[in-house]
């Protein structure tokens, strides 16, 4: 765990954060949970980047494009050459970052594409023209001119997670990834101590289809209602519903949560195409005609808390379901591998269940899996490039560490993966912030081709980890995301190298 911290139950530290979210809400308790842990020494400096601390399999190098970036997550590129980089603005433990789009011209020369925008940017893809971009609750394209028109706009994107990758599908329309608002289909505390439960009340996880529950209805406190004079009042929550309300049945809508959506380019047409996923965060079309999706699996967190849930990567059919709320990797909830360790075994929300499939690659639990590239031949091959942001212990409820922080490469006709891209053993920091203080590849999200396929392009959001001190704290360091470039050995490439994007940067 990160910095040397006593391991704590999930249930310990979970409370821990919550009391850090109360404390700052203003919201007083009654009665604080006490929960005792040591406090967290100073972070070490990043260093700065160097492609030295990076491995890649014989026969490939890496160079920095870019530098001193805030936060990045995805990278494109426009028909003249320039490369279009997102910097998310929102982040765990920094949500007022500036959500903006920066334009690096073959030169090096930096400026803002587009700002204004809803953060987190979970993507951008340029088509045909335009720039599209995937933003918290909306996908929007920006016009030659530079003006950002929104295209969809309401996407149920309040809550844990949100609207994510975009990719052009063979029929010409644009599909992406729709997160879900909660853990695994219950209102909770949890979602308090994110922040969102408090701005949003209302707000809960909407199928794609009308369901009936099994009545399964889970109690917690009301950190809306607590107050120094009484205990907290209790509240009852069933799956689908608001916080502290309860449902037989659902509604449904095409602005559904844990889908895969699809549209046209200009924004008509809605539809959708896939359901039952957790966070489809990572959509890509592979060479062989197919769409994938990779699809972050359950927390061991929340009202209805599940364990040993892993990353998933599923070759998504039209009109199919993929298992959430109820199955994890297609495997029923309430099989004893997921059984929390403070908790009871989970129980079935839906009263009846689609047929669920099997996921085409299981990846580590909590590698949090993000974007897909498709490799386009050449010197990548046909395979797929996974890019895998890296564990959040404890937030995320497990305590073996580390997981993810790569890009793996995967063999859609047999399954097999490999890792790529990622920090040498050499060049890592100490125990518990191996990816945080290093100079190599950190928290890997956004994997792009450049338009000719000759170099893979990875966008990594830079340093981040969890400081557990009183209470789990996220802690992302701003200006310290990178743009890497994979090449073959001795491959020239043109466009950006070695550019800053801070200011009064550039080549």
């Amino acid at each position: 765990m990160p910095l040397s911290t006593p391991r704590a139950s999930g249930l310990g530290l979970f409370l821990a954060l919550l009391v850090l979210s109360l404390s700052a809400c203003n919201v007083r308790m009654a009665a604080t949970p006490q929960v005792e842990m040591s406090s967290a020494p100073p972070l070490p400096a990043v260093p700065p980047p160097s492609a030295a601390a990076a491995w890649v399999p014989e026969g490939y190098e890496v160079a920095i494009a870019v530098q001193d970036l805030v936060y990045p997550t995805s990278v494109t590129f426009g028909d003249d050459g320039a490369m279009y980089v997102a910097e998310a603005g929102y982040s765990y433990g920094d949500p007022a970052a500036p959500p903006r789009v920066l334009r690096i011209a073959a030169d090096g020369a930096v400026s803002v594409a587009a700002s204004g925008l809803s953060g987190p940017i979970n993507d951008v893809l340029w088509h045909e023209g335009r720039l599209y971009i995937s933003h918290r609750g909306k996908i929007s394209a920006m016009e030659p001119g530079g003006a950002v028109r929104d295209l969809v706009t309401g996407l149920p994107s309040l809550g844990d997670h949100h609207n994510n990758q975009l990719a052009v599908g063979p029929d010409g329309m644009l599909y992406f990834g729709q997160g879900t608002a909660t853990n695994s289909g219950v209102v909770g505390l949890d979602n308090f101590a994110m922040g969102w439960l408090r701005l949003h009340p209302f707000f809960s996880d909407t199928p794609a289809q009308p369901l009936r529950l099994t009545g399964r209805t889970f109690t917690s406190i009301n950190p809306l209602m607590l107050t120094a004079e009484d205990e907290g009042p209790v509240a009852r929550t069933s799956g689908f519903a608001a916080f502290d309300s309860t449902l037989e049945r659902t509604g449904s809508a095409v602005k559904a949560n844990g889908t895969v959506l699809r549209m046209n380019t200009d924004g008509s047409g809605l539809e959708v195409y896939a359901w039952g996923l957790r966070n489809p965060f990572g959509v890509a079309w592979g060479p062989d005609g197919r769409l994938y999706v990779a699809e972050n699996g359950f927390d061991e967190r929340g009202s209805r808390p599940i364990a040993n849930a892993a990353d998933n990567l599923w070759a998504v059919e039209q009109g199919a379901w993929y298992g959430w709320p109820d199955y994890a990797s297609g495997i029923p909830v309430t099989d004893a591998r997921f059984k929390p360790g403070y908790a009871e075994q989970p129980e079935f929300l839906m009263e009846e269940h689609p047929p669920v499939g099997t996921p085409l690659v299981t990846f580590a639990e909590h590698a949090a899996v993000t974007q897909l590239a498709a490799g386009p031949g050449g010197p990548f091959g046909r395979h797929l490039y996974v890019g895998q942001f890296g564990d959040m212990t404890p937030l995320t409820g497990q305590t073996e560490r580390p997981t993810g922080y790569q890009v793996a490469r995967v063999d859609p006709a047999t399954g097999a993966v490999e890792p790529f891209f990622y920090t040498r053993p050499g060049a890592r920091g100490p125990a518990g912030l191996e990816y945080f203080a290093t100079a190599g590849p950190k928290r890997p999200v956004g994997v792009a081709f450049s338009p000719d396929g000759g170099a893979l392009y990875v966008a990594d959001f830079g340093a981040f980890t969890i400081v557990t001190g009183a209470a789990p704290v996220p802690t992302p360091v701003p200006g310290t995301g990178v743009v890497w470039r994979i090449t073959r050995s001795g491959t020239r490439v043109d466009g950006p190298t070695g550019v800053s994007a801070a200011p009064g940067g550039g080549r």
